[in-house]
């Protein structure tokens, strides 16, 4: 099961090109008419209550302005990934007629197209997963199979100014972190992490209780030689009890578990899976957890070292019969 949390972003290396599939047609619907210069505060697909997934008239993103206003992405491709900056300036999905990965400045206005293109994406059977960084300069593309025996490709980092590709993940990876100066970056798989820096790679196992199928979320450095991550109580593909159990801390100099404390978090529902959010401060960390509602979402602030927590916020969706949402602030 891929993973994915990143918390900053830069990299710098060179990578080769992939053509691009133009297999993908443009919908009959008019272009969007975003209202100009407003950021986004959310998108989402509307629910069918009828069936598993959106409404026909709902089958592209609708943007909700920071505003208040209301314009639906009828440009991008039926249903596909789309993500946000924080500030909710940038937008960034896949566009319909030509298939092609952009960005798009919805305070500027200006467009940005990725080079970076997989053969097979058809948003069926093979999926762009775009996630922006660095307000808005990176954008981390992984890929979603919709089929079982479907091959991902590599995940990838582009320069969203020059929409080449300037980092590739090595396969079956995802990213933890990227440093803001590009020095160094941390990616994980099943088995290992790995650190790389001008110095070259140095790879390490995971512990052991993070090698376990109920680990969730990703390793999640806060790059100061400490990362952290949540032990569920049971396997979160189908477990009874997802709830965290463990906090697991390791120093990702060494690849040792420094710390490994009990969660009692206060959440009822089984279903409530946490990951780690952020880090906040040298020993402490920002859980995000779920709480059996979709998209009603509490956060802790928990004690890597002594397992006590607060609680920090509380979310909740803005609007009923919602069927996928991106939050700018996420």
């Amino acid at each position: 099961m891929r993973k994915l949390i990143v918390i900053a972003a830069v990299v710098a290396a060179g990578a080769g090109l992939i053509p691009l599939s133009t297999a993908i047609r443009a919908p009959d619907q008019r272009p969007p008419r975003p209202a100009a210069g407003e950021a986004a505060a959310y998108a989402y697909l509307c629910d069918n209550a009828k069936d598993e997934g959106p409404h026909d008239q709902c089958a592209h993103w609708f943007v909700v302005t920071s505003g208040g206003r209301t314009w639906q992405l009828t440009d991008a491709v039926e249903r596909g990934y789309v993500d946000l900056t924080a500030d909710g300036r940038y937008l960034a999905y896949q566009r319909a007629g030509d298939g092609r990965l952009v960005v798009r400045d919805l305070v500027g206005g200006t467009v940005r197209a990725v080079q970076e293109a997989a053969p097979g994406v058809d948003g069926d059977r093979l999926a762009y997963r775009p996630m922006l960084l660095g307000k808005g300069r990176w954008l981390y593309v992984d890929y979603v199979a919709g089929w079982d025996g479907v091959d991902e490709p590599p995940s990838v980092v582009v320069d969203v100014a020059t929409g080449r590709t300037v980092w590739r993940l090595p396969r079956d990876s995802w990213l933890d972190r990227l440093d803001d100066d590009g020095s160094r970056l941390m990616v994980e798989d099943d088995e290992s992490f790995s650190v790389m820096d001008a110095s070259g790679t140095t790879t390490s196992p995971l512990p052991a209780r993070l090698r376990a199928v109920e680990a969730t979320g990703a390793l999640t450095p806060d790059g100061a030689g400490q990362a952290a991550q949540v032990v569920s109580r049971n396997f979160p593909a189908g477990g009874a009890d997802l709830r965290p159990a463990r906090l697991v801390t390791i120093d990702t100099r060494t690849g040792k578990a420094l710390h490994d404390v009990r969660l009692s978090l206060p959440l009822k529902d089984r279903a409530s899976i946490c990951d780690v959010s952020r880090w906040a401060g040298s020993r402490e960390v920002l859980l995000r957890c779920g709480t059996g509602e979709l998209f009603h979402e509490i956060d802790f602030r928990v004690d890597t070292r002594t397992g006590h927590y607060a609680k920090a916020g509380e979310t909740r969706p803005p609007r009923s019969h919602l069927f996928e949402l991106v939050r700018a602030a996420d």
